[in-house]
């Protein structure tokens, strides 16, 4: 017989406990850990390294090669330009970082400026971000030149930019920021203007380097560190694909279903539930096996310059198929878990969602590479 009382009476204890803050909750819990729960952000990591860049584990070969240009650079007076390009979450805004970092230390006479392509309003709203940007280059006689994020531009308007630049500059060497899919959709357009000298692509870490990365990552976390089995870093790798946004987002995630789970930190299971959750679990087979359709949406969708999304009516443009086929796929899409939609006013916005986008890149670029062209 169930005891009425007794149920009352250990509800309004537990209600008491709540009262006196006595409650098991994440951020409790990870300081009980010896984690600081402040630094255990993927914005907190992303600053953090940004102003750091000596304490990543980076592109070393990518570096070296980048340094051996910018050695030449430094010697000779010409324009030159070095795209980097990588699929999103592979680093190339840490890499720019980096090599700002690296450059100022070994020759800080040579003048440096770091850019933001949303920066570059759209030609036809306006052009005083553009002069602005060109006034502040004019007269400098050595500049390095940093333009992040070229893949949230119209090309147009990206293209006049760098041709206003360089109409002001005569001594400057170009670090260029792209999507494999971004870059080659528009190589013709922007060597027109600034061809490329040579292209530094930026691969997936080998499983060493996201062992190292990730070691790295809970030093920073955790203020006296925090050891894990090397086979729980391995499993996170696997899931990630050594892509360093990814491996991050998945070892935080980890960190809260080792939480939600009450199990012990080092617990392989929560890599495996934290995969889950990202949908992250049989992902390269799913995209791998995308029909022809559903990759030319997500191929249109990944090339689009709008960071809120793209509207179904346009894909039917696009793509030039009936509006109920697209509307088909896009909710086969969905369903799926890789893309998302969001309703503002009385049109949805789709976009691939943030952890499928780079195994959505990485099969678009394979593709492109066997028929030759994007």
């Amino acid at each position: 017989m169930v005891d009425e009382s007794d149920k009352l009476n250990r509800f309004e204890e537990a209600f008491q406990r709540g009262q006196k803050g006595q409650v098991s909750n994440y951020e409790t819990w990870l300081q009980d850990k010896g984690i600081d729960p402040n630094k255990s952000s993927i914005e907190y990591l992303t600053k953090y390294f940004y102003e750091n860049p000596e304490k990543t584990v980076n592109h070393e070969e990518q570096l070296e090669s980048t340094a051996e240009y910018l050695g030449f650079f430094s010697q000779r007076s010409n324009i030159y330009h070095l795209p980097i390009i990588g699929v999103s979450g592979i680093g190339k805004t840490q890499f720019l970082h980096t090599v700002q970092h690296l450059l100022k230390q070994t020759e800080p006479e040579i003048t440096q400026k770091y850019l933001k392509a949303d920066r570059f309003t759209d030609i036809e709203d306006e052009e005083e971000q553009i002069f602005e940007i060109r006034d502040e280059l004019r007269d400098l006689e050595k500049v390095v030149i940093f333009i992040d994020n070229c893949e949230w531009k119209r090309i147009e308007s990206l293209t006049e930019a760098l041709r206003v630049i360089d109409t002001v500059v005569d001594d400057a060497l170009f670090l260029t920021s792209w999507t494999p899919e971004y870059w080659n959709h528009h190589r013709e357009d922007v060597e027109d203007v600034v061809p490329a000298s040579k292209e530094i692509h930026l691969t997936s870490f080998q499983e060493d380097e996201t062992v190292d990365a990730l070691e790295q990552i809970f030093r920073v976390v955790a203020d006296d560190g925090l050891e894990l089995p090397e086979a729980l870093l391995q499993k996170i790798h696997g899931y990630s694909s050594g892509i360093p946004r990814l491996f991050t987002l998945l070892a935080l995630e980890t960190l809260r279903e080792t939480f939600l789970k009450e199990t012990e930190i080092g617990d392989a299971e929560a890599v495996d539930a934290a995969a889950e959750k990202m949908n992250l679990v049989g992902l390269e087979e799913e995209v791998y096996d995308l029909s022809e359709t559903k990759l030319t949406i997500l191929t249109h969708m990944v090339l689009w310059h709008d960071k809120s999304g793209i509207r179904p009516s346009q894909l039917v443009d696009l793509i030039d198929r009936d509006k109920s086929t697209v509307s088909y796929h896009l909710k086969d899409l969905r369903s799926a878990g890789l893309v998302e939609s969001e309703k503002q006013g009385r049109s949805a916005y789709y976009q691939i969602k943030e952890p499928v986008k780079p195994f959505i890149q990485t099969r678009i670029n394979q593709t492109s590479e066997y028929h030759g062209e994007l």
